[in-house]
């Protein structure tokens, strides 16, 4: 047999690329390394063809004629009796769709209201869409408090009905509700101010009195002047003064001569407390924030915290109050008192549960959750006098899946959120019973690779997730109405390399990562109305291995 030609014989030869998986490392436990691949390249399956939906519903109690429904983008439907509805235009997976009445019908005169009336579609077509008509319909009042001169707010009734305020006092929606139907206020544009306006009260089905109990309260937070991060790398606590542009300015390091995971600011005093789970000073180290001095920002004075907060102090938080700390890291939840003057922490007691890095606190202070085990998520019940947690917890949420990190609170006090630190990692949504604080599961919404740390906007509008591995941020609206979590366009948003937190600032307009492997700091700008980040500027950290961020005026 002839012999095979070369070029027949290469042809033969298959060569397969097989690349390392990288890992990234992990704050934890004494600056140990825990290792998450990261996501395979060129193996994701060809995205399916783009399937649209439609947008329909029902109509009931309707007795007049002449009833139109609208939809943006689609032919107006016209409606002459009780039954199912179904706009002709379809609309694209992630679309927001919002059904309006264009026209009320007369003969008899009727409110016609729509429940459901806004959302994003998904994988299947919406048809929950529900038009309620009666012959009588009531008002829609709220009472705004705290609004700046320079105005701006602009509210929502069922995602419509814009209602402009300029200053503080009671107003009304033009278009009354059908009896029967739903309400829900929102607020649709912030103040021009660096202003905060949150609405309470703000669902409920009308009955046959007018709806009174809606209130908007503004809050002017002031911009953040300082920032500070946990290094643990270097051992360190960063200091900075941040620009009216977000920027951040170095004003040196504090040495914590352990291992820094955490670090927390007093919500009314210039304290700050770090987490410290090794080393010499192992425990919560707290700092008094340098206001006057040139340069500003600096940490000049420290008192190291050991009794009462445990071996390992991975998280501490401050009661809404400024009258608590809670530490967590051992298997024990702490809780200690907060001296007014010095900001020392003092006195304390222990609970068990709290094996997580994280604690979310009821705004008002009424609960605090806990992950534990990375397996379940626990509501202790706090005593509104002392701030002791009731034990044992009151409910107790297990997921589906293990992993949970973080924990974060809708700022009314309405909504949980959870992270599955997997690849794909998810974020889980609950519901709070605002006498129990027990968690009723929402739904679920997928993440980036190892979702670690969380943040809500102050309004509460928008949840950011920092993915550790695919190095990105994943950003979702928040549905006022139900909790439920949609995506935001654009995302995810590329930070640094193995970003471990993201921090909003106090007025919703910046966004940070603080970024472990690549030792620097990613700034956003944040869309106040989308939610969506702007491209990332990375700034240099002079500490290595940031953990965390915090803001403080």
């Amino acid at each position: 047999m002839p012999a095979m030609p070369l070029v027949s014989r290469l042809r033969l030869a298959l060569f397969v690329l097989l690349p390392l998986a990288l890992a990234s490392c992990g704050g934890g436990g004494g600056g140990g390394f825990s290792f998450f691949p990261l996501p395979p390249g060129g193996n994701n399956p060809p995205p399916a063809a783009d399937a649209k939906y439609t947008v329909g519903g029902s109509v009931s109690g309707l007795l007049g004629s002449g009833l139109v429904l609208q939809l943006a983008g689609s032919a107006d439907v016209a409606v002459a009796a009780d039954g199912a509805f179904v706009f002709s235009e379809k609309l694209a997976k992630g679309t927001s769709y919002a059904v309006s009445v264009k026209q009320q019908p007369s003969t008899p005169s009727q409110t016609c209201t729509v429940n459901n009336a806004s959302g994003t579609i998904s994988d299947a077509d919406v048809a929950n869409v529900a038009v309620i008509c009666a012959t009588t319909g009531q008002k829609v009042s709220v009472a705004v408090t705290g609004l700046d001169a320079a105005g701006g707010l602009v509210l929502q009734n069922n995602a419509g009905d814009d209602l402009a305020v300029s200053a503080d006092g009671t107003f009304d929606f033009a278009t009354p509700v059908a009896v029967g139907a739903d309400y829900g206020v929102t607020v649709k544009t912030q103040p021009t101010a660096l202003q905060v306006c949150i609405a309470k009260q703000a669902f409920g089905t009308v009955t046959t009195a007018p709806i009174a109990a809606v209130t908007i309260a503004c809050t002017t937070p002031g911009a953040d002047r300082f920032a500070f991060t946990a290094d643990e790398g270097t051992r360190t606590v960063s200091m900075y003064t941040v620009g009216s542009d977000g920027s951040l300015t170095n004003v040196g390091s504090f040495p914590t001569d352990g291992t820094p995971q955490h670090v927390t600011t007093h919500p009314s005093k210039p304290y700050i407390y770090a987490s410290n789970i090794s080393g010499t000073t192992r425990g919560v180290i707290q700092y008094t924030i340098d206001t006057t001095t040139v340069p500003t920002g600096t940490l000049t004075q420290k008192r190291d915290i050991t009794a009462g907060v445990g071996a390992t102090p991975y998280f501490t938080g401050i009661a809404p109050n400024g009258q608590h700390a809670y530490v967590i890291g051992d298997g024990m939840l702490h809780r200690l008192d907060v001296d007014a003057n010095t900001g020392d922490l003092t006195g304390g007691t222990a609970v068990a549960g709290g094996t997580s890095r994280k604690i979310g606190l009821d705004p008002q202070g009424r609960f605090a959750f806990v992950v534990i085990n990375g397996t379940s998520l626990a509501t202790f019940r706090l005593d509104p006098a002392t701030g002791e947690p009731i034990s044992p917890p009151a409910s107790v949420v297990l997921p589906s899946n293990s992993g949970l990190t973080d924990i974060a609170i809708e700022p009314t006090g309405r909504f949980a959120y959870a992270n599955v630190g997997n690849n794909p990692g998810t974020l889980l949504a609950y519901s709070i019973d605002a006498t129990t604080g027990a968690l009723t599961p929402i739904g679920s919404v997928p993440a980036g690779d190892t979702p670690f740390g969380m943040a809500i906007d102050p309004s509460g509008r928008f949840l950011y997730a920092a993915n550790r591995n695919s190095n990105n941020v994943s950003a979702y609206s928040i549905d006022p109405r139900t909790g439920a979590l949609t995506a935001v366009p654009g995302q995810p948003f590329a930070a640094g390399s193995v970003p471990n937190s993201v921090t909003v600032d106090r007025t919703g307009r910046f966004a940070y990562t603080a970024n472990q492997f690549s030792n620097t700091i990613t700034l956003f700008t944040i869309d106040r109305t989308t939610g969506s980040l702007g491209t990332g500027v990375s700034l240099p950290s002079t500490g290595g291995g940031p953990q965390f961020l915090v803001l403080a005026k």
